[in-house]
Protein backbone atom coordinates (compact mmCIF):
# COMPACT_ATOMS: atom_id res chain seq x y z
CA UNK A 1 0.00 0.00 0.00
CA UNK A 2 1.66 3.54 -0.90
CA UNK A 3 1.56 6.60 0.80
CA UNK A 4 -1.62 7.91 -1.42
CA UNK A 5 -3.56 4.85 -0.42
CA UNK A 6 -2.67 5.01 3.08
CA UNK A 7 -3.82 8.75 3.02
CA UNK A 8 -6.81 7.85 1.31
CA UNK A 9 -7.61 5.30 4.08
CA UNK A 10 -6.97 7.64 7.06
CA UNK A 11 -9.17 9.95 5.81
CA UNK A 12 -11.98 7.60 5.26
CA UNK A 13 -11.43 6.20 8.74
CA UNK A 14 -11.38 9.79 10.15
CA UNK A 15 -14.68 10.69 8.61
CA UNK A 16 -16.06 7.38 9.86
CA UNK A 17 -15.03 7.68 13.31
CA UNK A 18 -16.54 11.64 13.10
CA UNK A 19 -19.78 10.02 12.24
CA UNK A 20 -19.70 7.16 14.95
CA UNK A 21 -19.03 10.16 17.36
CA UNK A 22 -21.88 12.54 16.06
CA UNK A 23 -24.29 9.39 16.16
CA UNK A 24 -23.24 8.75 20.48
CA UNK A 25 -23.55 12.78 21.19
CA UNK A 26 -27.02 12.63 18.92
CA UNK A 27 -28.09 9.01 20.95
CA UNK A 28 -26.89 10.02 24.26
CA UNK A 29 -29.47 8.83 27.26
CA UNK A 30 -29.63 11.71 29.80
CA UNK A 31 -27.91 10.87 32.76
CA UNK A 32 -29.62 11.22 36.49
CA UNK A 33 -27.11 11.39 39.67
CA UNK A 34 -29.24 9.87 42.86
CA UNK A 35 -27.78 10.58 46.05
CA UNK A 36 -26.73 8.57 48.33
CA UNK A 37 -30.04 6.69 49.08
CA UNK A 38 -30.86 6.37 45.89
CA UNK A 39 -34.63 6.41 46.24
CA UNK A 40 -35.94 9.24 48.29
CA UNK A 41 -34.04 12.29 49.42
CA UNK A 42 -33.31 13.27 52.72
CA UNK A 43 -35.70 15.90 54.85
CA UNK A 44 -34.68 19.23 54.01
CA UNK A 45 -32.52 18.17 50.79
CA UNK A 46 -32.85 19.83 47.66
CA UNK A 47 -32.60 17.85 44.94
CA UNK A 48 -31.32 19.71 41.78
CA UNK A 49 -33.37 19.38 39.00
CA UNK A 50 -31.58 18.41 35.54
CA UNK A 51 -33.00 18.69 32.71
CA UNK A 52 -32.87 16.07 29.84
CA UNK A 53 -31.56 18.73 26.37
CA UNK A 54 -31.67 17.14 22.49
CA UNK A 55 -28.87 18.19 20.78
CA UNK A 56 -29.85 18.28 17.63
CA UNK A 57 -26.50 17.82 15.19
CA UNK A 58 -28.09 19.28 11.58
CA UNK A 59 -26.56 21.57 10.40
CA UNK A 60 -28.44 24.44 8.80
CA UNK A 61 -27.52 25.75 5.27
CA UNK A 62 -25.83 29.53 6.06
CA UNK A 63 -27.87 31.17 3.12
CA UNK A 64 -25.93 33.96 4.12
CA UNK A 65 -22.14 32.41 3.44
CA UNK A 66 -23.36 31.06 0.23
CA UNK A 67 -24.95 33.72 -1.36
CA UNK A 68 -22.78 36.82 -0.20
CA UNK A 69 -19.32 34.78 -0.34
CA UNK A 70 -19.76 31.96 -2.97
CA UNK A 71 -22.24 33.18 -5.86
CA UNK A 72 -22.12 37.20 -5.51
CA UNK A 73 -18.57 37.46 -6.51
CA UNK A 74 -19.20 35.13 -9.22
CA UNK A 75 -22.52 36.35 -10.32
CA UNK A 76 -21.31 39.88 -10.11
CA UNK A 77 -17.75 39.29 -11.66
CA UNK A 78 -19.52 38.47 -14.40
CA UNK A 79 -21.72 41.48 -14.38
CA UNK A 80 -19.19 43.24 -14.03
CA UNK A 81 -17.04 41.77 -17.35
CA UNK A 82 -20.34 42.78 -19.49
CA UNK A 83 -20.14 46.13 -18.32
CA UNK A 84 -16.63 46.35 -19.23
CA UNK A 85 -16.77 45.37 -22.77
CA UNK A 86 -20.00 47.56 -23.43
CA UNK A 87 -18.00 50.17 -22.26
CA UNK A 88 -15.10 49.64 -23.88
CA UNK A 89 -17.17 49.32 -27.59
CA UNK A 90 -18.54 52.61 -26.51
CA UNK A 91 -15.05 54.35 -25.84
CA UNK A 92 -14.23 52.27 -29.23
CA UNK A 93 -17.59 53.10 -31.04
CA UNK A 94 -16.48 57.32 -30.00
CA UNK A 95 -13.02 56.85 -31.17
CA UNK A 96 -11.79 57.54 -28.03
CA UNK A 97 -9.29 54.38 -27.90
CA UNK A 98 -7.18 53.02 -30.65
CA UNK A 99 -6.80 49.64 -31.73
CA UNK A 100 -3.56 49.20 -29.54
CA UNK A 101 -4.63 51.28 -26.78
CA UNK A 102 -7.34 48.64 -26.07
CA UNK A 103 -5.02 45.50 -26.08
CA UNK A 104 -2.80 47.57 -23.63
CA UNK A 105 -5.84 48.33 -21.48
CA UNK A 106 -6.74 44.46 -22.03
CA UNK A 107 -3.34 43.56 -20.90
CA UNK A 108 -3.64 46.35 -18.09
CA UNK A 109 -6.93 45.14 -16.76
CA UNK A 110 -5.65 41.25 -16.38
CA UNK A 111 -2.77 42.45 -14.18
CA UNK A 112 -5.31 44.64 -11.85
CA UNK A 113 -7.19 41.38 -11.52
CA UNK A 114 -3.80 39.68 -10.61
CA UNK A 115 -3.15 42.31 -8.00
CA UNK A 116 -6.79 42.60 -6.59
CA UNK A 117 -7.23 38.75 -6.34
CA UNK A 118 -3.31 38.72 -4.41
CA UNK A 119 -5.25 41.09 -2.14
CA UNK A 120 -7.78 39.07 -1.28
CA UNK A 121 -6.34 36.25 -0.48
CA UNK A 122 -4.23 37.72 2.09
CA UNK A 123 -7.15 38.83 3.78
CA UNK A 124 -8.53 35.50 4.00
CA UNK A 125 -11.31 35.74 1.30
CA UNK A 126 -10.15 32.56 -1.04
CA UNK A 127 -13.41 32.92 -2.92
CA UNK A 128 -13.31 36.21 -4.28
CA UNK A 129 -9.62 35.77 -4.76
CA UNK A 130 -10.11 32.87 -6.89
CA UNK A 131 -13.04 34.61 -8.99
CA UNK A 132 -10.53 37.49 -9.44
CA UNK A 133 -7.52 35.25 -10.96
CA UNK A 134 -9.78 33.61 -12.95
CA UNK A 135 -11.20 36.81 -14.44
CA UNK A 136 -7.59 37.72 -15.13
CA UNK A 137 -7.02 34.70 -17.26
CA UNK A 138 -9.94 35.07 -19.60
CA UNK A 139 -9.05 38.69 -19.57
CA UNK A 140 -5.24 38.00 -20.92
CA UNK A 141 -6.54 35.45 -23.53
CA UNK A 142 -8.98 37.59 -25.06
CA UNK A 143 -6.95 40.53 -25.18
CA UNK A 144 -4.41 38.43 -26.94
CA UNK A 145 -7.28 37.24 -29.37
CA UNK A 146 -7.98 40.69 -30.46
CA UNK A 147 -4.58 41.06 -31.07
CA UNK A 148 -4.15 38.65 -32.90
CA UNK A 149 -7.30 37.70 -34.98
CA UNK A 150 -9.17 41.20 -34.96
CA UNK A 151 -6.65 43.84 -34.82
CA UNK A 152 -3.24 41.84 -36.84
CA UNK A 153 -1.13 43.51 -34.07
CA UNK A 154 0.65 40.37 -33.44
CA UNK A 155 1.52 37.21 -36.08
CA UNK A 156 0.25 33.88 -34.48
CA UNK A 157 3.28 32.39 -33.83
CA UNK A 158 3.44 35.00 -30.40
CA UNK A 159 -0.36 34.89 -30.14
CA UNK A 160 0.09 30.87 -29.34
CA UNK A 161 3.07 31.39 -27.39
CA UNK A 162 1.24 34.26 -25.19
CA UNK A 163 -2.28 31.99 -24.87
CA UNK A 164 0.19 29.22 -24.11
CA UNK A 165 1.57 31.31 -21.12
CA UNK A 166 -1.90 32.54 -19.56
CA UNK A 167 -2.51 28.65 -19.48
CA UNK A 168 0.61 28.03 -17.63
CA UNK A 169 -0.25 30.83 -15.32
CA UNK A 170 -3.52 29.71 -14.19
CA UNK A 171 -1.99 26.21 -13.91
CA UNK A 172 0.38 27.90 -11.18
CA UNK A 173 -2.26 29.44 -9.43
CA UNK A 174 -4.00 26.55 -9.14
CA UNK A 175 -1.31 25.06 -7.51
CA UNK A 176 0.12 28.61 -5.51
CA UNK A 177 -3.39 28.43 -3.75
CA UNK A 178 -4.72 25.14 -4.29
CA UNK A 179 -8.01 26.02 -5.88
CA UNK A 180 -9.26 23.13 -8.37
CA UNK A 181 -11.16 25.81 -10.01
CA UNK A 182 -8.42 27.94 -11.37
CA UNK A 183 -6.98 24.69 -12.35
CA UNK A 184 -10.44 24.33 -14.50
CA UNK A 185 -10.11 27.42 -15.85
CA UNK A 186 -6.84 26.60 -16.88
CA UNK A 187 -7.57 23.75 -18.46
CA UNK A 188 -11.06 25.14 -20.69
CA UNK A 189 -8.15 27.94 -21.78
CA UNK A 190 -5.89 25.74 -23.01
CA UNK A 191 -8.24 23.46 -24.84
CA UNK A 192 -9.67 26.95 -25.97
CA UNK A 193 -5.93 28.10 -27.46
CA UNK A 194 -5.74 26.32 -31.06
CA UNK A 195 -9.02 28.10 -32.07
CA UNK A 196 -8.03 31.62 -30.32
CA UNK A 197 -5.29 31.99 -32.94
CA UNK A 198 -5.56 33.25 -36.87
CA UNK A 199 -4.27 30.52 -38.77
CA UNK A 200 -5.55 29.40 -42.06
CA UNK A 201 -2.92 26.31 -42.84
CA UNK A 202 -3.06 24.65 -39.02
CA UNK A 203 -1.21 21.34 -39.16
CA UNK A 204 -3.22 18.43 -37.43
CA UNK A 205 -0.12 16.98 -36.05
CA UNK A 206 0.70 19.85 -34.35
CA UNK A 207 -2.81 20.26 -32.92
CA UNK A 208 -3.15 16.80 -32.04
CA UNK A 209 0.70 17.13 -30.37
CA UNK A 210 -0.32 19.90 -28.35
CA UNK A 211 -3.42 19.10 -26.81
CA UNK A 212 -1.98 15.47 -26.09
CA UNK A 213 0.98 17.11 -24.42
CA UNK A 214 -1.86 20.25 -22.65
CA UNK A 215 -4.01 17.13 -21.22
CA UNK A 216 -1.02 14.78 -19.89
CA UNK A 217 -0.13 17.74 -17.99
CA UNK A 218 -3.31 19.12 -16.48
CA UNK A 219 -3.68 14.97 -15.90
CA UNK A 220 -0.58 14.66 -13.69
CA UNK A 221 -1.28 17.92 -12.21
CA UNK A 222 -4.92 16.68 -10.96
CA UNK A 223 -3.30 13.46 -9.94
CA UNK A 224 -0.76 15.14 -8.01
CA UNK A 225 -2.79 17.53 -5.84
CA UNK A 226 -5.93 15.27 -6.02
CA UNK A 227 -7.99 17.19 -7.91
CA UNK A 228 -10.93 14.96 -8.93
CA UNK A 229 -13.13 17.53 -10.69
CA UNK A 230 -10.12 18.99 -12.85
CA UNK A 231 -9.10 15.58 -13.59
CA UNK A 232 -12.18 14.85 -15.81
CA UNK A 233 -12.23 17.81 -17.02
CA UNK A 234 -9.05 17.39 -19.06
CA UNK A 235 -10.21 14.31 -19.89
CA UNK A 236 -13.38 15.37 -21.50
CA UNK A 237 -12.45 18.76 -22.73
CA UNK A 238 -10.23 16.98 -25.34
CA UNK A 239 -12.76 15.15 -27.32
CA UNK A 240 -14.78 18.15 -28.00
CA UNK A 241 -11.75 19.90 -28.72
CA UNK A 242 -10.74 16.97 -31.61
CA UNK A 243 -14.74 16.69 -32.92
CA UNK A 244 -14.34 20.57 -33.71
CA UNK A 245 -11.20 20.67 -35.33
CA UNK A 246 -12.45 17.26 -37.27
CA UNK A 247 -15.34 18.92 -38.89
CA UNK A 248 -13.15 21.90 -39.99
CA UNK A 249 -10.42 19.99 -41.24
CA UNK A 250 -10.82 19.04 -44.54
CA UNK A 251 -8.53 15.72 -43.96
CA UNK A 252 -7.05 14.81 -40.41
CA UNK A 253 -4.54 12.14 -41.50
CA UNK A 254 -5.59 9.77 -38.86
CA UNK A 255 -3.82 12.23 -36.26
CA UNK A 256 -6.88 12.61 -34.08
CA UNK A 257 -7.44 8.86 -33.91
CA UNK A 258 -3.71 8.14 -32.48
CA UNK A 259 -4.30 11.42 -30.30
CA UNK A 260 -7.03 9.77 -28.26
CA UNK A 261 -4.85 6.38 -28.46
CA UNK A 262 -2.11 7.95 -26.29
CA UNK A 263 -4.89 9.36 -24.26
CA UNK A 264 -6.04 6.14 -23.44
CA UNK A 265 -2.04 4.68 -23.43
CA UNK A 266 -1.61 7.61 -20.38
CA UNK A 267 -4.53 6.62 -18.40
CA UNK A 268 -3.59 3.26 -18.76
CA UNK A 269 -0.17 3.55 -17.32
CA UNK A 270 -1.48 5.88 -14.28
CA UNK A 271 -3.54 3.50 -13.96
CA UNK A 272 -0.89 0.64 -13.59
CA UNK A 273 1.68 2.73 -11.72
CA UNK A 274 -1.01 3.14 -9.34
CA UNK A 275 -0.71 6.78 -8.93
CA UNK A 276 -3.06 9.42 -7.36
CA UNK A 277 -7.06 8.99 -7.55
CA UNK A 278 -6.98 5.06 -8.69
CA UNK A 279 -10.81 4.18 -8.43
CA UNK A 280 -11.39 7.44 -10.99
CA UNK A 281 -8.80 6.26 -13.42
CA UNK A 282 -10.89 3.10 -13.22
CA UNK A 283 -14.13 4.76 -14.12
CA UNK A 284 -12.09 7.03 -17.33
CA UNK A 285 -10.34 4.17 -18.56
CA UNK A 286 -13.13 2.03 -19.52
CA UNK A 287 -15.27 5.32 -20.56
CA UNK A 288 -11.93 6.06 -22.74
CA UNK A 289 -11.61 2.57 -24.07
CA UNK A 290 -15.25 3.08 -25.39
CA UNK A 291 -14.05 6.60 -27.19
CA UNK A 292 -11.24 5.32 -28.48
CA UNK A 293 -13.01 2.94 -30.66
CA UNK A 294 -15.36 5.76 -31.74
CA UNK A 295 -12.76 7.17 -32.96
CA UNK A 296 -11.10 4.76 -34.74
CA UNK A 297 -14.57 4.03 -36.66
CA UNK A 298 -14.41 7.39 -37.46
CA UNK A 299 -10.84 7.94 -38.66
CA UNK A 300 -9.25 4.91 -39.61
CA UNK A 301 -9.43 1.81 -41.98
CA UNK A 302 -10.48 -1.60 -41.31
CA UNK A 303 -7.40 -3.26 -41.13
CA UNK A 304 -5.88 -1.08 -38.92
CA UNK A 305 -8.93 -0.88 -36.82
CA UNK A 306 -9.06 -4.92 -36.44
CA UNK A 307 -5.41 -4.58 -35.85
CA UNK A 308 -5.41 -2.48 -32.89
CA UNK A 309 -8.61 -3.74 -31.22
CA UNK A 310 -7.19 -7.41 -30.98
CA UNK A 311 -4.12 -5.96 -30.31
CA UNK A 312 -6.61 -4.35 -26.92
CA UNK A 313 -7.85 -7.48 -26.38
CA UNK A 314 -4.09 -9.48 -26.20
CA UNK A 315 -3.27 -6.69 -23.88
CA UNK A 316 -5.80 -6.13 -21.60
CA UNK A 317 -6.31 -10.36 -21.23
CA UNK A 318 -2.56 -10.30 -19.88
CA UNK A 319 -3.31 -7.69 -18.07
CA UNK A 320 -6.15 -9.38 -16.40
CA UNK A 321 -4.34 -12.37 -15.37
CA UNK A 322 -1.60 -9.78 -13.84
CA UNK A 323 -4.37 -8.28 -11.82
CA UNK A 324 -5.98 -12.27 -10.96
CA UNK A 325 -2.28 -13.31 -9.94
CA UNK A 326 -1.53 -10.02 -7.73
CA UNK A 327 -5.09 -10.36 -6.21
CA UNK A 328 -5.92 -6.61 -7.21
CA UNK A 329 -9.59 -6.80 -7.17
CA UNK A 330 -10.03 -3.45 -7.62
CA UNK A 331 -8.62 -3.38 -10.87
CA UNK A 332 -9.37 -6.62 -12.45
CA UNK A 333 -12.77 -6.08 -13.67
CA UNK A 334 -12.25 -3.15 -15.21
CA UNK A 335 -9.39 -4.60 -17.16
CA UNK A 336 -11.62 -7.78 -17.81
CA UNK A 337 -14.58 -5.58 -19.41
CA UNK A 338 -11.91 -3.99 -21.89
CA UNK A 339 -10.35 -7.45 -22.97
CA UNK A 340 -14.24 -8.41 -23.37
CA UNK A 341 -15.44 -5.02 -25.33
CA UNK A 342 -12.51 -4.95 -27.61
CA UNK A 343 -12.92 -8.53 -28.64
CA UNK A 344 -16.66 -8.16 -29.28
CA UNK A 345 -15.58 -4.90 -31.68
CA UNK A 346 -13.24 -6.77 -33.22
CA UNK A 347 -15.61 -9.77 -33.76
CA UNK A 348 -18.30 -7.66 -34.99
CA UNK A 349 -15.33 -6.17 -37.59
CA UNK A 350 -13.96 -9.56 -38.67
CA UNK A 351 -16.67 -11.73 -38.95
CA UNK A 352 -19.55 -10.37 -41.32
CA UNK A 353 -22.06 -13.91 -41.45
CA UNK A 354 -24.31 -14.82 -38.70
CA UNK A 355 -21.97 -16.93 -37.12
CA UNK A 356 -20.89 -14.11 -35.17
CA UNK A 357 -24.45 -13.85 -33.34
CA UNK A 358 -23.02 -16.94 -31.28
CA UNK A 359 -19.95 -16.13 -31.22
CA UNK A 360 -20.96 -12.96 -29.25
CA UNK A 361 -23.28 -15.51 -27.32
CA UNK A 362 -20.02 -17.35 -25.95
CA UNK A 363 -18.02 -14.54 -25.37
CA UNK A 364 -20.67 -12.79 -23.36
CA UNK A 365 -21.24 -16.33 -21.57
CA UNK A 366 -17.47 -15.95 -20.88
CA UNK A 367 -17.20 -12.42 -19.59
CA UNK A 368 -20.55 -13.48 -17.16
CA UNK A 369 -18.57 -16.56 -15.40
CA UNK A 370 -15.32 -14.35 -15.20
CA UNK A 371 -17.48 -12.33 -13.35
CA UNK A 372 -19.13 -14.63 -11.03
CA UNK A 373 -16.01 -16.37 -10.14
CA UNK A 374 -14.17 -12.99 -9.03
CA UNK A 375 -17.26 -12.09 -8.05
CA UNK A 376 -17.28 -8.60 -9.45
CA UNK A 377 -20.75 -6.68 -9.96
CA UNK A 378 -19.43 -4.93 -12.63
CA UNK A 379 -18.19 -7.37 -14.45
CA UNK A 380 -21.21 -9.22 -14.23
CA UNK A 381 -23.19 -6.31 -15.49
CA UNK A 382 -20.83 -5.89 -18.69
CA UNK A 383 -20.67 -10.04 -19.12
CA UNK A 384 -24.75 -9.98 -18.82
CA UNK A 385 -25.46 -6.88 -21.36
CA UNK A 386 -23.64 -8.71 -24.08
CA UNK A 387 -24.93 -11.71 -23.49
CA UNK A 388 -28.64 -10.50 -23.46
CA UNK A 389 -27.99 -8.49 -26.54
CA UNK A 390 -26.38 -11.11 -28.64
CA UNK A 391 -29.61 -13.10 -27.11
CA UNK A 392 -32.24 -11.02 -28.48
CA UNK A 393 -30.19 -10.77 -31.89
CA UNK A 394 -30.12 -14.64 -31.76
CA UNK A 395 -33.71 -14.54 -31.49
CA UNK A 396 -34.70 -12.27 -33.88
CA UNK A 397 -32.47 -14.54 -36.58
CA UNK A 398 -34.44 -18.22 -34.96
CA UNK A 399 -37.72 -17.03 -35.59
CA UNK A 400 -37.41 -16.70 -38.97
CA UNK A 401 -36.56 -20.58 -39.05
CA UNK A 402 -33.95 -23.57 -39.98
CA UNK A 403 -34.24 -24.33 -43.36
CA UNK A 404 -31.51 -27.15 -43.26
CA UNK A 405 -29.58 -28.79 -40.59
CA UNK A 406 -26.36 -27.24 -42.06
CA UNK A 407 -27.13 -23.55 -41.06
CA UNK A 408 -25.80 -20.82 -39.02
CA UNK A 409 -29.49 -21.21 -36.97
CA UNK A 410 -28.33 -24.99 -35.84
CA UNK A 411 -24.83 -23.45 -34.68
CA UNK A 412 -27.21 -20.31 -32.96
CA UNK A 413 -29.05 -22.91 -31.23
CA UNK A 414 -26.80 -25.05 -29.76
CA UNK A 415 -24.73 -22.58 -28.58
CA UNK A 416 -27.79 -20.59 -26.96
CA UNK A 417 -28.74 -23.99 -25.19
CA UNK A 418 -25.67 -24.72 -24.15
CA UNK A 419 -24.73 -21.51 -22.77
CA UNK A 420 -27.76 -20.90 -20.50
CA UNK A 421 -27.39 -24.74 -19.32
CA UNK A 422 -23.65 -23.44 -18.51
CA UNK A 423 -25.64 -20.22 -16.64
CA UNK A 424 -27.75 -22.81 -14.57
CA UNK A 425 -24.44 -24.80 -13.73
CA UNK A 426 -22.47 -21.67 -12.64
CA UNK A 427 -24.90 -20.45 -10.64
CA UNK A 428 -24.83 -23.58 -8.32
CA UNK A 429 -21.28 -23.13 -7.38
CA UNK A 430 -21.58 -19.30 -7.26
CA UNK A 431 -24.73 -18.01 -6.25
CA UNK A 432 -25.64 -14.45 -6.03
CA UNK A 433 -27.64 -13.81 -2.71
CA UNK A 434 -31.10 -14.93 -1.97
CA UNK A 435 -32.61 -14.57 -5.38
CA UNK A 436 -30.68 -17.26 -6.97
CA UNK A 437 -32.93 -20.32 -6.37
CA UNK A 438 -35.31 -17.65 -8.10
CA UNK A 439 -33.49 -17.04 -11.33
CA UNK A 440 -32.33 -20.47 -11.52
CA UNK A 441 -36.17 -21.66 -11.62
CA UNK A 442 -36.54 -19.44 -14.24
CA UNK A 443 -33.57 -20.19 -16.41
CA UNK A 444 -34.85 -23.82 -16.16
CA UNK A 445 -37.93 -23.49 -17.54
CA UNK A 446 -36.40 -20.90 -20.14
CA UNK A 447 -34.46 -23.72 -21.25
CA UNK A 448 -37.16 -25.80 -21.45
CA UNK A 449 -39.52 -23.63 -23.60
CA UNK A 450 -36.55 -23.03 -25.77
CA UNK A 451 -35.57 -26.61 -26.06
CA UNK A 452 -39.05 -27.66 -27.32
CA UNK A 453 -38.60 -24.26 -30.03
CA UNK A 454 -35.37 -25.95 -31.24
CA UNK A 455 -37.04 -29.72 -31.39
CA UNK A 456 -39.77 -28.15 -33.70
CA UNK A 457 -37.68 -26.17 -35.59
CA UNK A 458 -35.25 -29.47 -36.42
CA UNK A 459 -38.19 -31.83 -37.23
CA UNK A 460 -38.91 -29.29 -39.60
CA UNK A 461 -36.19 -28.51 -41.31
CA UNK A 462 -35.75 -33.10 -41.72
CA UNK A 463 -39.75 -32.83 -42.71
CA UNK A 464 -39.25 -30.00 -45.01
CA UNK A 465 -39.82 -31.99 -48.26
CA UNK A 466 -42.33 -34.89 -46.85
CA UNK A 467 -46.57 -33.53 -47.03
CA UNK A 468 -48.21 -31.34 -44.37
CA UNK A 469 -49.84 -34.19 -42.77
CA UNK A 470 -46.79 -36.46 -42.14
CA UNK A 471 -44.79 -33.49 -41.23
CA UNK A 472 -47.90 -32.23 -38.26
CA UNK A 473 -47.78 -35.71 -37.23
CA UNK A 474 -44.29 -35.96 -36.86
CA UNK A 475 -43.99 -32.90 -35.05
CA UNK A 476 -46.76 -33.56 -32.65
CA UNK A 477 -44.89 -36.95 -32.01
CA UNK A 478 -41.35 -35.06 -31.33
CA UNK A 479 -43.10 -33.16 -28.83
CA UNK A 480 -44.32 -36.48 -27.33
CA UNK A 481 -41.09 -37.82 -27.14
CA UNK A 482 -39.46 -34.86 -25.52
CA UNK A 483 -42.80 -34.91 -23.15
CA UNK A 484 -42.07 -38.64 -21.97
CA UNK A 485 -38.23 -37.41 -21.65
CA UNK A 486 -39.01 -34.81 -19.16
CA UNK A 487 -41.64 -37.00 -17.14
CA UNK A 488 -39.04 -39.74 -17.10
CA UNK A 489 -36.14 -37.84 -16.15
CA UNK A 490 -38.56 -36.03 -13.22
CA UNK A 491 -39.46 -39.53 -11.59
CA UNK A 492 -36.06 -40.74 -11.90
CA UNK A 493 -34.72 -38.17 -10.17
CA UNK A 494 -37.60 -38.15 -7.67
CA UNK A 495 -38.45 -34.00 -9.13
CA UNK A 496 -41.88 -32.97 -8.53
CA UNK A 497 -41.46 -29.58 -11.10
CA UNK A 498 -39.97 -31.74 -13.58
CA UNK A 499 -42.78 -34.06 -13.35
CA UNK A 500 -45.29 -31.55 -13.74
CA UNK A 501 -43.21 -30.36 -16.69
CA UNK A 502 -43.86 -32.96 -18.34
CA UNK A 503 -47.29 -33.43 -17.95
CA UNK A 504 -48.08 -29.77 -18.92
CA UNK A 505 -45.53 -30.72 -22.05
CA UNK A 506 -48.12 -33.70 -22.93
CA UNK A 507 -51.32 -31.28 -21.93
CA UNK A 508 -49.66 -28.71 -24.58
CA UNK A 509 -49.01 -31.12 -27.08
CA UNK A 510 -52.39 -31.70 -26.95
CA UNK A 511 -53.47 -28.32 -27.56
CA UNK A 512 -51.30 -28.66 -30.09
CA UNK A 513 -53.46 -31.63 -31.70
CA UNK A 514 -56.10 -30.54 -31.15
CA UNK A 515 -56.31 -26.24 -32.38
CA UNK A 516 -53.80 -26.60 -35.39
CA UNK A 517 -53.10 -30.11 -36.63
CA UNK A 518 -56.96 -31.38 -36.85
CA UNK A 519 -58.39 -28.14 -39.39
CA UNK A 520 -55.48 -29.25 -41.34
CA UNK A 521 -54.60 -32.76 -41.73
CA UNK A 522 -56.59 -35.98 -43.25
CA UNK A 523 -58.65 -38.09 -41.35
CA UNK A 524 -56.27 -41.10 -41.12
CA UNK A 525 -53.76 -38.33 -39.43
CA UNK A 526 -56.40 -37.37 -36.68
CA UNK A 527 -56.85 -40.97 -35.97
CA UNK A 528 -53.31 -41.74 -35.60
CA UNK A 529 -52.83 -38.69 -33.67
CA UNK A 530 -55.27 -39.48 -30.71
CA UNK A 531 -54.31 -42.69 -30.76
CA UNK A 532 -50.98 -42.00 -30.40
CA UNK A 533 -51.81 -39.19 -27.69
CA UNK A 534 -54.58 -41.26 -25.54
CA UNK A 535 -52.62 -44.57 -25.08
CA UNK A 536 -49.59 -42.53 -24.50
CA UNK A 537 -51.30 -40.58 -21.75
CA UNK A 538 -52.89 -43.80 -20.38
CA UNK A 539 -50.01 -45.37 -20.31
CA UNK A 540 -47.90 -42.54 -18.51
CA UNK A 541 -50.30 -42.63 -15.62
CA UNK A 542 -49.49 -46.00 -14.48
CA UNK A 543 -46.30 -45.15 -13.75
CA UNK A 544 -47.36 -41.95 -11.35
CA UNK A 545 -49.16 -44.96 -9.24
CA UNK A 546 -47.03 -46.33 -6.22
CA UNK A 547 -47.58 -49.66 -4.23
CA UNK A 548 -47.80 -49.25 -0.46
Amino acid sequence: MNHDERLDHLEMRIAELEKEVNELKTNRPSKRIDTAANSHPRVGEITPRRETTSVSEKKETDWEHLIARVWLPRVFMFVLLIGLIWGFKAAVDGGFITEKMRCILGLLAGGAFIYLGRRQYKHKRPLLSQVLLGGSIGIFMLTTFAANYLYDIINTPLAFMLNVLWTALGLWFSYRYKSQALGVIASIAGVLTPFLVNSENSSTAYFVAYEVLLYVSFMLFAMKQRFVILFYTSFVLMHPAFLIYNVGAASTERWLAYGVLIQHVMLLGAVLLRQGILSHQLRILAASFVLTALWFKLDLDSSEINAILLAFSLIYSGLSVYFWKKDARETLPFSLAIASYALLFFTMNVVKSDVAIGLFMVEGFVALALGLVIRSVFQKINGLLIYLLSCLVGLTQLAKGMTSLASTNTFTWIVLLITLAGIIVLLKRYPIGEQTQAIKKLLYYGLGVLLLFFITDVTTALTIKVSKNTQHLLISSAWVGYAIAVLAYGLTKGIKQVRLAGLALLFLTLMKAIFFDLPTVSVVIKAVLFIGLGGIGVLLSRFFYKKE
